[in-house]
């Protein structure tokens, strides 16, 4: 079950919380997570926010596509080996910066859905404790689960 928090802090009222909410349980369902009671927030923010969080978090003083903020280790450990949890087990927040996602779509010649999508994947496959930056092993890994839900959900 997943508990979504979405937040809109963007002009472009199109982009709606289901959109976001069957890719994440997607995710949920391709890392056996089905049945698990998980709390995710997905953030639709501006350039300044983005860059902001990029600065402080990462020190890159720059936009970026996607930001992912995982609670914690622990959380995700109590996640996968309880079988059922009364309250959400958060496992953090995922920060989108659409415009971005649209001139990456526009770029790459595919529409900004199937950008989205590889962003909240991403985002989430972060918050579910994968990390493409320190092991080049875990980083295939990652990439070929974010083809295998994005492939699943055909975009």
């Amino acid at each position: 079950m997943l508990d979504l928090t979405f937040r809109n802090l963007t002009a472009d009222k199109t982009l709606k919380k289901d959109f976001f909410e069957n890719i994440i349980k997607a995710g949920m369902r391709e890392l056996n997570m089905e049945g698990k009671h998980v709390g995710i927030s997905v953030n639709l923010v501006g350039e300044s926010k983005i860059k902001e969080l990029n600065n402080k978090y990462r020190h890159k003083n720059k936009v970026t596509d996607v930001l992912s903020f995982p609670m914690s280790i622990g959380a995700l450990q109590k996640l996968l080996t309880t079988n059922y949890l009364l309250h959400a087990t958060d496992l953090g927040d995922i920060f989108i910066y659409p415009s971005f996602a649209k001139k990456a779509a526009k770029r790459e010649n595919i529409a900004v859905e199937t950008e989205l999508a590889r962003l909240v994947v991403h985002g989430f496959l972060h918050l579910a404790g994968y990390d493409h930056e320190n092991h080049a092993a875990e980083a295939r890994e990652m990439e070929r689960l974010e083809q295998v839900i994005l492939d699943r959900l055909s975009l």
